[in-house]
């Protein structure tokens, strides 16, 4: 009777093993495509991206209680103003973290690179699209002035699942990012492969030309000793 029991039991937990084999091997296949353009000149520039999904279907990917983040690591070339991410937040009602110390008046050389996240919880994901405004930084002055070169990195799709036999297909780096704009706590997110439906990107800015450095010296130097013995003379003709 006790053997019999056995049995059953193995039977039952074979029965169990090959159904939970089953369900993880069963994964979403998130296809999903980007398109990238960059508004205005100057200092200030507005990035927008379009994302679309092929499959699943919104239906699909709501019941996997999937998350989707879009993540944009920003150079020292360029930064984002937290008050602007802020404003975005508050009067369009989307979901953007700024992670890192943005100082917004410091030249390119002086300043740190930081990230921002586009949390795109409980939107159609089958056709969306944001923007981000952008500011490019002062570069140091070089020989014949010109233009300096900023690069756009390409931003990079994360996705988190928060039940285990929820998986997304495909291989991806595993990323430790914000589970949420609140930054409750960091969650293992997944650097999904998309299709980049734009090509790399560099946003070009103005510098200083140095070619007549050597000369704005000496006559600066020379107007300052002139200032200096005119006020010297002055001070010295002026009964006390």
């Amino acid at each position: 009777m006790q053997s019999f029991d056995y049995f059953i039991f193995f039977i039952f937990s074979l029965i169990y093993y090959v159904q939970f084999v089953n369900c993880a091997s069963e994964c979403i296949n998130l296809d999903i495509s980007i398109i990238q353009k960059v508004e205005h000149e100057g200092f200030r520039r507005e990035i927008k991206w379009l994302i679309e999904t092929a499959s699943p279907t919104n239906e699909v990917w709501q019941e996997s209680n999937c998350k989707l983040c879009l993540k944009l690591d920003v150079s020292n070339g360029m930064f984002v103003n937290p008050d602007e991410i802020a404003e975005l937040n508050r009067t369009q009602k989307l979901q953007i973290f700024l992670d890192g110390n943005v100082d917004i008046e410091a030249p390119a050389h002086e300043a740190s690179e930081h990230s921002v996240y586009f949390f795109l919880n409980g939107l159609d994901i089958a056709r969306l699209s944001v923007k981000l405004p952008v500011h490019l930084r002062y570069q140091r002055g070089q020989i014949t002035g010109g233009y300096g070169k900023v690069p756009l990195r390409k931003p990079s799709l994360l996705v988190w699942c928060p039940k285990h036999l929820v998986t997304v297909c495909g291989r991806g780096l595993k990323v430790e990012a914000p589970c949420d704009v609140a930054y409750s706590q960091v969650c293992v997110w997944k650097n999904h492969t998309y299709q980049a439906l734009f090509d790399d990107v560099e946003l070009f800015v103005p510098v200083g030309d140095l070619d007549d450095y050597p000369l704005v010296s000496i006559v600066s130097l020379l107007l300052g000793c002139a200032g200096c013995v005119y006020i010297l003379s002055i001070l010295s003709t002026t009964p006390l």
